[in-house]
């Protein structure tokens, strides 16, 4: 049966893992810069990084805010997540960030205290009703013209290959289940997200971004790493049969060393909400 992962970051916190999301911001890093741009957070801003993980963006936002500002860090994993944001952050000279290890089910801050609150790839490990809980709670943390910039995937199964692999939609759906779990989580929460945020009174402004990666390019490691590293669990819990995977990987490999090859990721929900 599949494991119970009540409480957990799906792929864990191994070494391996934070190298994986750093290859991942840094593929992501020019979105990721011009979604901050969009977002408008100032020098002495306030600003919320919730699930932040190794911080990658974190310190993005620190940069943004500038030394009167300050930026929150909040994540369940303290034992491996936050100390390496803290150094990172020390490392970097920045001394305007803060960090808390909290479950965000559990998080919360005093109304109309920070003027900023940003998320990515975070509510789709959340239960969906938990998610939605937060995001009131995001809202009401907000002051008079406070910004929320969440970014989630939404339509999961349209991540794609050319040459096309008849095994791909197989392997997206085992992910999406096993990030699911047993907890009621969302992996395509990018979808429902803009309601979400309409219902908690933000002002919204929505923009879908995806990334095209060719074979044979160093980006083609954000894909591979993810299938390498995290497919052969799903055989273990039952998400995904070993003949399906073994089939996917001949694909996947035959891909890989072909400069005409390209992978589709999913697409990810930028929303920015706005508080009048």
């Amino acid at each position: 049966m599949p494991t119970n992962h009540t409480n957990d970051y799906r792929f864990g916190y191994s070494r391996d893992e934070m190298e994986r999301l750093g290859n991942q911001h840094r593929i992501w890093a020019e979105d990721n810069r011009r979604f901050i741009a969009r977002a408008g957070f100032g020098e002495g801003s306030t600003l919320v990084d919730v699930g932040c993980g190794p911080g990658y963006t974190t310190l993005d936002l620190a940069r943004a805010v500038g030394p009167e500002g300050r930026v929150i860090a909040v994540d369940r994993d303290g034992e491996q997540s936050l100390p390496l944001l803290k150094d990172r952050a020390e490392a970097a000279g920045f001394s305007n960030v803060e960090t808390q290890a909290v479950e965000l089910e559990d998080f919360d801050l005093p109304e109309g205290s920070v003027d900023g609150v940003y998320g990515r790839w975070v509510l789709m490990y959340l239960p969906e009703r938990a998610a939605e809980a937060l995001i009131g709670r995001v809202a009401s943390w907000l002051r008079p013209g406070g910004v929320c910039a969440l970014a989630e995937f939404c339509n999961y199964r349209h991540i794609h290959i050319h040459p096309p692999s008849e095994h791909l939609p197989a392997i997206a759906e085992a992910l999406m289940r096993a990030v699911a779990g047993d907890r009621g989580c969302n992996p395509e929460i990018g979808n429902v997200l803009p309601g979400l945020l309409n219902r908690a009174g933000l002002h919204l402004e929505l923009q879908v971004v995806t990334k095209a990666i060719r074979a044979t390019t160093p980006e083609w490691r954000w894909p591979d790493t993810l299938f390498r590293e995290h497919l052969p669990a799903l055989v273990d819990e039952r998400y995904l049969t070993r003949e399906v995977l073994d089939a996917f990987y001949a694909d996947w490999d035959e891909r890989s060393r072909r400069p005409d090859a390209v992978f589709f990721g999913s697409p990810m929900m930028e929303v920015v909400g706005r508080r009048s």
